[in-house]
């Protein structure tokens, strides 16, 4: 059983003690808060950054894997076209990636693609193709390219194409 006396100092003791935060206290405690909550907001800002350069990225490659599909066709069916000759070529037109349903264009992509020959491994072999490399760069407008963060990133792709199936 207690004494009422000990009682008494027992809260006074604990009350003297626990009277709140100090206001250098607070200020840490905002300060380490803040800290925080910015990084949050750069993260969440560079996360849809990347995710707009994710979707850009995913968007041109099947545009450049149809090129590449159309210039193996054409050099099935002739391999001396223009196209197809050793150096850098241009589509005439910038391909457009639009939303089916309002038609809003998505992404721009200007094509361009570059033609070598086939080395030989060894004398005697003779291989017949054609080395090309794809690429897609993101347009904002017919001749302005996109520079923005995260979004000027161009895609490309290698193939090796020969007149048989």
């Amino acid at each position: 059983m207690r004494l009422v006396g000990e009682e008494c100092m027992h809260r006074k003791k604990y009350s003297e003690r626990a009277d709140g935060f100090s206001l250098i206290e607070m200020m840490i405690a905002v300060f380490i808060l803040a800290v925080g909550l910015l990084a949050t907001a750069q993260l969440m800002t560079m996360a849809v950054g990347l995710d707009a350069l994710a979707r850009s990225k995913s968007m041109a490659v099947p545009t450049i894997q149809n090129e590449i599909e159309r210039l193996s066709d054409l050099y099935r069916r002739n391999p001396a076209a223009d196209e197809l000759t050793v150096g850098t070529h241009q589509a005439a037109e910038l391909v457009e990636i639009r939303n089916p349903l309002n038609q809003n264009v998505l992404n721009r992509y200007k094509i361009t693609w570059s033609v070598g020959d086939m080395p030989y491994p060894r004398p005697g072999i003779d291989l017949s193709g054609k080395i090309i490399s794809v690429r897609a760069t993101p347009m904002l407008t017919e001749s302005r390219e996109n520079t923005y963060p995260f979004q000027r990133k161009t895609t490309t792709l290698n193939a090796v194409i020969t007149a048989e199936r």
